[in-house]
């Protein structure tokens, strides 16, 4: 299985290279760009990265499924594995929508205000409240198959719950938590993509560890996919990422970590073996809360002024970023930017160096 998923892996990051030569150039053309505004020039780049990344993912999965039904017989379901595939597919779309609002108006803003008034849910673009609401979308295919339904509580650990609130309650809300939260923390270049690849690294690492091998495989994927990204989107960036690659990424961890749930079903239930799998369970959740600690920080930041503060910087004749909230703290980022003592990059390198601890601390919890 582990070639494959190599191969696999090799196909998601050149097809993520391939695919933002194609890509981008159209994104331009249709209007789809923004401005960097943390650069010299605020010089204006492709937006709506999520659209590159996709492609490689999908490319990657589909490569690894037919290498299981042609060549190996790995310990994957594939079934979930696809439905994992199509909540990502479901959550970008919702980010790409937002993309599309945000994006050139080729004509007035009156002429396309008359012309959209009797057809269009979002004419004046998808407001904050809508979004969460959106990205339940990318749910329903996680709610279709059974997961297990052990749920983990802090201090007291996992708990059995009716199979309806698991799948109605617990399911979507970790999928909307994640895909949004993704979307806050964000506005510097390569910022939510180094976390977000430090948190897929340690999700492979441990999902392969206790043998849950369809969210392993689905966690390399996205590993591979934003490693070939990192051509556009590392700093400095040549594609801004937009809500279809940030939704894409939380959504992504949803999906791996309610698919690592799955290791519940192929184990018998009862004696030492019922133990291990509630104990694998249990870990995998306890790797996913602690990664995640971040991100549900930013969430009670920006709730605290109804999500209308931002998490990129005013820059400076110097090179470096303060913070367009002055002392007050609104987002992790501001920690840094209201100091106005550093650039960019040493931002993004201070949070993803922060993730990677907790990267460490995680493993060491829960292996």
């Amino acid at each position: 299985m582990l070639t494959e998923l190599l191969v696999s892996g090799l196909a998601t990051l050149i097809s993520v290279l391939f695919a933002g030569r194609l890509v981008a150039p159209l994104l331009v053309r249709v209007g789809l760009v923004a401005q960097d505004i943390n650069k010299k020039k605020h010089p204006i780049l492709p937006a709506s990265g999520g659209l590159i990344l996709l492609i490689g993912i999908f490319v990657g999965v589909l490569v690894f499924v037919a290498s299981l039904n042609f060549f190996t017989n790995a310990s994957v379901n594939k079934e979930f594995l696809l439905l994992g595939l199509l909540s990502i597919i479901a959550v970008s779309f919702v980010g790409f929508i937002d993309d599309l609002m945000g994006g050139k108006i080729r004509t007035s803003k009156a002429d396309a205000s008359r012309m959209t008034r009797n057809y269009s849910l979002f004419n004046g673009g998808i407001r904050q409240w809508q979004k969460p609401l959106l990205t339940l979308i990318a749910a329903l295919p996680l709610m279709v198959a059974n997961f297990g339904t052990y749920i983990p509580l802090p201090f007291i650990g996992n708990v059995f719950v009716n199979p309806i609130f698991y799948i109605l309650i617990f399911v979507p809300l970790v999928v909307v938590f994640l895909s949004n939260s993704f979307n806050m923390l964000e506005g510097l270049n390569g910022l939510s993509l180094q976390m977000a690849l430090v948190v897929f690294v340690t999700l492979a690492i441990f999902t392969y560890h206790i043998q849950a091998y369809t969210a392993f495989s689905l966690a390399v994927m996205f590993a591979a996919g934003i490693i070939g990204y990192s051509y556009y989107g590392f700093y400095p960036a040549k594609l801004l990422p937009g809500d279809s690659l940030t939704y894409m990424l939380g959504g992504g961890v949803a999906a791996v970590l309610i698919l690592g749930n799955t290791n519940i079903i192929f184990i018998p239930a009862g004696g030492i073996y019922g133990i291990q799998a509630i104990l694998q369970l249990r870990s995998v959740w306890t790797v996913g809360l602690i990664l995640a600690i971040p991100w549900i920080a930013e969430f009670i930041l920006k709730a605290r002024v109804k999500f209308h503060a931002h998490s990129w910087g005013i820059l400076k004749k110097d090179g470096r970023l303060s913070s367009p909230h002055g002392n007050k703290v609104y987002s992790l980022t501001h920690l840094f930017l209201r100091t106005g003592k550093f650039k960019e990059w040493q931002i993004v390198q201070f949070f993803t160096v922060i993730e990677i601890i907790l990267a460490f601390f995680a493993l060491l919890v829960a292996w």
